[in-house]
């Protein structure tokens, strides 16, 4: 059984961070999806819920639709709030189904889980709007150092969940933990970024292809037609639109699975946390 528990405190190439993401969903898959998505539903039905409301009250209301405060501005920062609250509560729950995995060699308790989400939602809410508000200023300014802070907030989830560190704190070890590694993580991010756009594009390609057909036809009939077919409310366009953004928002929980094997490799190469912890059990083994 020991062999069969992944490792998740040591260094990995690059290559390696990426294949072990996907490594670790093949082997859990079941487990990982199942406990994650239950602990997250109450957010994850609030978003499809607000997400559903935006997209009726949008569709088919064409360009001046957009200008208008009832009909898009409200239910967009309402279907923002849940997004923000849900990606937050999920990436909390992925770090804290990883925290009980490793510290249950490979054995996840749900109930850790969801004591885990409960204990650091507010903490984790906090600093993830601190990160983002630092983002949004200093792209007022320049955009490099917007995207400079935003490989290095990467790690201030991960960082507040397995190191149970303060705010402040959690900040300041961002910073340390990325020293002399910042374009090795960026360059990670990116590609990681464009294979979860490819996978992504997938499951959206019904409504992709829905809507092409639609305007094709549309054409064919004439301007007019185009244009009518824009301003309606067509539920089939809707239902599309719901189904890809919920495929979108589960594939979301591949994400802090990649970025806690990309905490861990950066903590192992200062800190060798996993090597000692390897010495250990072995000295506890022979014993």
């Amino acid at each position: 059984m020991e062999n069969n528990i992944f490792r998740f405190r040591k260094t990995r190439d690059f290559g390696d961070l990426l294949s072990d993401t996907f490594k670790f969903l093949r082997e859990n898959a079941k487990n990982f999806f199942s406990i994650n998505l239950k602990v997250c539903a109450p957010f994850l039905v609030a978003l499809i819920l607000t997400n559903a409301y935006y997209t009726y009250m949008t569709i088919g209301t064409g360009f001046e639709g957009y200008t208008n405060l009832t009909g898009f501005l409200i239910p967009a920062l309402i279907n923002m709030l849940a997004l923000f609250v849900y990606i937050t509560a999920l990436y909390l729950s992925v770090f804290n189904y990883i925290k009980s995995y490793i510290a249950n060699d490979g054995i996840v308790s749900e109930e850790d889980v969801k004591r885990g989400l409960k204990n650091d939602l507010g903490s984790g809410m906090a600093l993830n709007l601190v990160v983002a508000i630092s983002i949004f200023i200093a792209f007022l300014f320049l955009v490099l150092p917007s995207i400079y802070l935003g490989v290095v907030f990467t790690l201030a989830l991960p960082i507040l969940v397995f190191e149970q560190k303060s705010l402040g704190d959690t900040i300041s070890s961002c910073f340390q933990l990325i020293k002399d590694n910042w374009w090795m993580t960026f360059g990670l991010l990116i590609v990681f970024g464009i294979i979860m756009y490819v996978i992504n594009v997938v499951f959206q390609l019904p409504l992709i292809i829905y809507m092409l057909v639609n305007m094709i036809s549309g054409f064919d009939a004439g301007v007019t037609t185009v244009a009518e077919n824009m301003r309606s409310k067509d539920p089939i366009l809707i239902i599309l639109s719901v189904l890809s953004s919920i495929a979108q928002y589960v594939l979301y929980i591949i994400t802090p699975l990649f970025i806690s094997l990309l905490y861990f490799h950066l903590h192992e190469e200062k800190n060798f946390t996993g090597t000692f912890e390897s010495i250990d059990k072995l000295g506890s083994d022979r014993e």
